[in-house]
């Protein structure tokens, strides 16, 4: 007959306590803990996750973090991470060390620069020390794990720090501070890519490495749609989202070719935007190369050459275009609204036409 490792009650059968866990021990104010404390039951008892546990989960993922620091807690309460932030680095290395773990600030970071997970540095402790800690003293010990990290090697990257900007960044959007919050997501996308092994070149492979705080594909769109907003009011920003979509399509090239396409995409935008047209136009003959049945890539090509308002496309430029515009029409990718693209060809074929009677009433 199971225990339960935090209040001792027991259970019939496995898929009881379970249940007891996700319902009694999972919800706090800050989810993870108890997402992670749950988990490692699962885990360690080979017990399958139901649809309701992840639903479960996607709702703590998504609930804004609310901490407010404090002490006062008995020995049998269950520890929670403003529990052990709110401790001096002396009285957080003395629990450790009555539960057998001795540590300092230079054997930490050591080990810190060794793994890429707080979670993981304090597994190590408890497989290397005669750990003396049960029910919520063995959250403590990853808790001070991550802590320390904070502390004594901040310049480290380590996975739970990308929760923590995530976080950070919703609490800014929130009170309409939209540039910081985006800044806080930059600086989360490169943990992310610190932390993610180089043989790891696919969106889903990042995300069974990363803590499940977040879907990956969708956090690195949403920190696009950021940049592209922020850099119509600040084109400053159009240089960051050229380094952020040429980070990301070379961080996984084996990402689905619907999100590299958008991004190479994004890439030549915002060169565009930039008035950079030579490595725009580059950009998109590579994607024409690459993508044959895209459209777009097509369509903004012949775009590029109609839009330069210093001087008057040239006869070979307006061929061009033609040229494109019709490709893009014929590409076996959707197009939203082509008969815009057909009105833009025949006007082009009609100007055309203009050069050549002109050209023979002068010849």
């Amino acid at each position: 007959m199971p225990d339960c490792p935090y209040c001792e009650q027991s259970f019939a059968d496995e898929s009881d306590i379970r249940e007891h866990l996700y319902e009694d021990h999972e919800y706090d104010e800050l989810g993870r803990i108890d997402t992670k404390r749950v988990d490692q039951y699962v885990d360690e008892h080979d017990l399958e996750k139901s649809d309701d546990d992840d639903s479960r989960e996607q709702h703590v993922t998504d609930e804004t973090v609310h901490m407010t620091p404090t002490t006062d807690r008995h020995s049998d309460e269950r520890w929670e991470l403003h529990d052990v932030q709110a401790l001096s680095t002396r009285e957080i290395t003395d629990k450790l060390a009555e539960h057998g773990i001795d540590t300092t600030e230079e054997s930490f970071r050591d080990r810190a620069a060794e793994v890429d997970s707080a979670m993981t540095l304090a597994d190590q402790w408890e497989d290397d020390h005669d750990v003396n800690a049960s029910g919520y003293d063995q959250d403590f010990i990853w808790m001070a794990a991550e802590v320390l990290w904070s502390r004594w090697a901040p310049d480290i990257p380590y996975r739970e720090r990308i929760y923590d900007l995530i976080q950070k960044g919703r609490e800014l959007r929130e009170k309409g501070n939209d540039a910081e919050a985006c800044e806080q997501w930059l600086s989360a996308w490169e943990i992310i890519a610190a932390v993610t092994p180089d043989d790891v070149t696919t969106i889903e492979g990042a995300d069974d490495h990363l803590p499940n705080v977040l879907s990956l594909k969708a956090f690195l769109r949403s920190v696009d749609n950021d940049l592209a907003t922020l850099a119509a009011d600040d084109p400053t920003y159009h240089e960051r989202r050229l380094e952020f979509c040429r980070e990301v399509w070379s961080q996984f090239p084996d990402a689905p070719d619907e999100l590299l396409l958008d991004f190479r995409h994004f890439v030549a935008d915002s060169l565009t935007e930039l008035g950079r047209l030579a490595e725009s136009r580059s950009e998109f003959e590579a994607l024409i190369r690459d993508y044959p049945e895209d459209p777009w890539a097509y369509k903004k090509l012949a775009d590029s050459y109609l839009h330069d308002e210093a001087d008057e496309p040239t006869v070979e430029e307006l061929e061009r275009a033609v040229k494109l515009y019709q490709q893009a029409l014929d590409a076996e990718g959707p197009l939203e609204q082509p008969s815009t693209v057909s009105d833009r060809l025949d006007e082009l074929e009609r100007r055309l036409a203009d050069v050549d009677a002109s050209e023979g009433q002068e010849g």
